[in-house]
């Protein structure tokens, strides 16, 4: 395993704020927000990173059939053993993914891809599990968040020294990502108030596998 991908994991196990078991329902309100995408039901959706599988849970109770995936076995077992969702394996997001090409209509990754070293291999994995026209539902920290801007002007930028984020990405740059990975993004919503999703604190991506 690369030294910088090893490095990282280490780092998400040791941080209290990744192995917390609290439901404090945010994962879930994320999780009802990428579900306002999705049509139909019965669908196939993998969690990719689903923690301690509140969002799943969501995705169950909407219908569908949920795998979840993390690195952190005691994630996937507290998540089996609740029920939250019909299926969970542990996985690395950084490697190939444990499943056939077009085995998911959606893919739903969220608080993920800011502590990837490289994205690239993550957002190929999630095209080639998809179905043709499948969704990948992706939500991570804005950056450009407007509390952000003021705390940068004052000099205080900790948001961009978190213990377990490697890479921050803005709006633009995660749909540049995901057109170069051969996505084409349908969406993108701000999780907050703000109307502008450049402003907003968490945004939401829905992108479609393209052909």
């Amino acid at each position: 395993m690369d030294k910088n991908i090893e490095s990282t994991n280490r780092s998400l196990r040791e941080n209290a704020e990744h192995i917390s078991f609290n439901d404090d329902g945010w994962a879930r309100r994320r999780a009802r927000e990428a579900l306002r995408f999705i049509r139909g039901s019965g669908l196939r959706v993998l969690n990719a990173g689903c923690g301690p599988g509140f969002d799943s849970e969501e995705f169950k109770k909407a219908g569908h059939y949920v795998v979840g995936i993390d690195f952190d076995k005691k994630m996937v077992d507290f998540a089996k053993k609740k029920g939250f969702q019909q299926e969970g394996k542990v996985a690395d997001l950084n490697q190939k993914l444990p499943f056939r090409a077009g085995e998911f209509d959606a893919v739903f990754c969220s608080e993920v891809v800011e502590h990837l070293p490289v994205i690239s291999v993550f957002l190929q994995e999630c095209r080639r599990v998809l179905r043709k026209g499948g969704l990948l539902l992706l939500t991570t920290d804005n950056p450009t968040y407007l509390k952000h801007r003021v705390r940068f002007l004052f000099g205080k930028a900790d948001f961009l020294v978190h213990q377990c984020h490697v890479h921050l990405y803005t709006p633009a740059k995660m749909q540049e990502l995901l057109e170069k990975n051969g996505f084409i993004v349908r969406h993108k919503k701000n999780m907050g108030n703000f109307f502008f999703v450049s402003l907003g604190d968490v945004y939401l991506v829905v992108a479609e596998k393209g052909a």
